[in-house]
Order: structure tokens, then sequence, then C-alpha cells
């Protein structure tokens, strides 16, 4: 089993005017089609309420991932909804690679790890709350 402590991000509190850190689930993980380029290394959010994988569209861009032709929508919170197009990808976590695919839109910008695509490659996901740590077991 796997360990990664949770990231912080900052942010100035409305309020307080505070800087204060919030932790986030996330891990460094690249992607690649087929035998193409192979992305830099990004955190990406482990999300356990995504469906699926979602990433922003200039990470297909930049790689060359060929995406399906036919957009389709993707529910949110109440009716809102955002265009996807979905493609097969290689998901890198260190050296291990994942054949898996994720739905890239132009109108996300945090990389998310979804339950179908990658929450499903793995024997189990743990979130310590307490602790600030994701445990990923093989």
């Amino acid at each position: 089993m796997k360990t990664y402590p949770y990231l912080p991000e900052l942010y100035l509190d409305p309020i307080t005017k505070i800087v204060k850190a919030f932790y986030r689930p996330m891990i460094k993980v690249r992607i690649s089609q087929n035998r193409g380029e192979i992305s830099e290394s990004f955190d990406a959010l482990v999300d356990s309420g995504s469906d699926k994988n979602l990433f922003p569209i200039y990470f297909a861009n930049k790689i060359r991932v060929s995406l399906e032709k036919n957009p389709k929508k993707i529910y949110g919170i109440g009716n809102s909804f955002i265009i996807a197009y979905t493609g097969r990808i290689s998901l890198w976590k260190g050296v291990k690679k994942y054949e898996t695919e994720a739905d890239f839109t132009p109108e996300q910008r945090i990389p998310l790890l979804g339950r179908n695509g990658f929450f499903n490659l793995f024997k189990s996901i743990k979130f310590d709350e307490n602790d600030k740590i994701l445990y990923i077991d093989e």
C-alpha cells in the first residue's frame, strides 16, 4: 500500500483576510496515448464524487489524444452540465502504466481522478481525513 500526503492549497479567507491552507487528496500522474508523447507530471485530485476521470482539454491537445467526435453532457450539481469528449489514455502513476479513459473538456481546470477510470484500477483507495493521507493499495 502506498501513501500520499494531501497537498495544501492556499487561499485568502474573505472574512479574516488571513491566508489559510485547505488540504486535498492529490497525486502526481502523467498521461499518454498509445506509444506517443508522455505528458509532464501534474497534480490530479482523487475525487470519490467523480464518476469518471475528467481533465482539462488542453491536456489532450498537448499530447494529441484522439477524442471521440460525438460530445456528451456531464451533469454536475443540480441541472448544470458541461460538454466533454472521451479519449482512451495511458495513465502513469510513477513508473506504472494503466490503460483507461478520461473525459476532456475546456470547462474543467482541475484534473479529476474518478471512480471509473482510476478507483477501479486498484484493490482499494482510502482517505484518512484526520491525518490527511491518501492510501492506494495496488
